[in-house]
């Protein structure tokens, strides 16, 4: 796992972004993507967090139905057997960092599970993630060297 983590290019792929990806009704959807479809060109590796991933699948069973939670659960299982998407499950120390963050840096005003990110993030070296989180603009306080992918946040 952290062999390709260490890369530079590879990508965090936050809720927002997936959530687009998963719902062709999300105004974000188009642009989701097209986005995501030009990042695969490029060979990019991406990489999330099993947090992530049982959000998601509650969300898409609730809003939507159990059939386009599983196939959302199908779809991350594939990109993970191809070895283009690694999930990363976390331990208490991840825990415990992202509430430190939380109350040494209250001036970035994240939620747990934004801080929870950016610790992962920071933990792995990655630093670009693809979002519509307008919060994870704040990211580039904790490191100049992240990009948010896309860059003109609308939304």
């Amino acid at each position: 796992m952290e062999d390709y983590l260490n890369i530079q290019d590879t990508i965090f792929l936050d809720e927002t972004a997936l959530a687009a990806l998963m719902n062709p009704d999300d105004p974000r959807y188009a642009k989701a993507r097209s986005l995501f479809l030009d990042l695969h060109d490029l060979e990019r590796n991406y990489v999330t967090t099993n947090s992530i991933i049982f959000d998601l699948h509650e969300w898409l069973r609730n809003e939507y139905s159990y059939q386009q939670a599983e196939y959302f659960l199908n779809a991350i299982d594939k990109a993970v057997s191809r070895g283009k998407l690694e999930i990363i499950s976390s331990g208490p120390e991840f825990e415990r960092e992202s509430r430190r963050l939380l109350i040494d840096r209250p001036e970035l005003r994240f939620s747990l599970s934004e801080a929870f990110t950016a610790v992962t993030m920071s933990y792995y070296q990655v630093k670009r993630i693809f979002t519509f989180n307008r919060n994870y603009m704040m990211l580039a306080n904790l490191d100049k060297d992240i990009r948010i992918i896309p860059s003109n946040q609308s939304h």
